[in-house]
């Protein structure tokens, strides 16, 4: 048996089937990234063509981070939908770090009232 990547990748992923029930979602999740990715691609040609600058520019690279966003966010929900069992646990653990940084300091800060006690 010849050893690649795709194999790899299938011992790395627990392989789950899909629900019948969220089976109808799953096209609907591809369209979510696919719509980001398309206005993320129209965004900067627009930038390009018309030469903006200034605040009409500062404005679409803020949508443009946005698309980035929820080029992940709809990535993350097909593969909810492809594996819930796994990537939910995943996507918890992630949207937990997203809202509670720990920073340099914290950990500083940590350690040293741990050293004091």
């Amino acid at each position: 048996m010849k050893n690649t990547s795709e194999y790899v990748v299938q011992t790395l992923i627990d392989d789950e089937d899909m629900s019948a029930d969220l089976a109808s979602l799953y096209p609907a999740a591809s369209k979510i990234g696919d719509a980001a990715a398309a206005f993320i691609d129209k965004a900067d040609q627009t930038i390009e063509k018309k030469g903006l600058m200034g605040t009409p520019a500062g404005t679409v690279a803020k949508c443009i981070d946005i698309c980035q966003n929820v080029v992940k966010e709809g990535a993350a929900i097909s593969r909810l939908l492809r594996n819930p069992r796994t990537c939910n646990t995943v996507i918890i653990s992630r949207r937990y770090e997203e809202t509670n940084p720990a920073t340099e300091d914290d950990s500083m800060t940590q350690s040293t009232v741990e050293d004091v006690e």
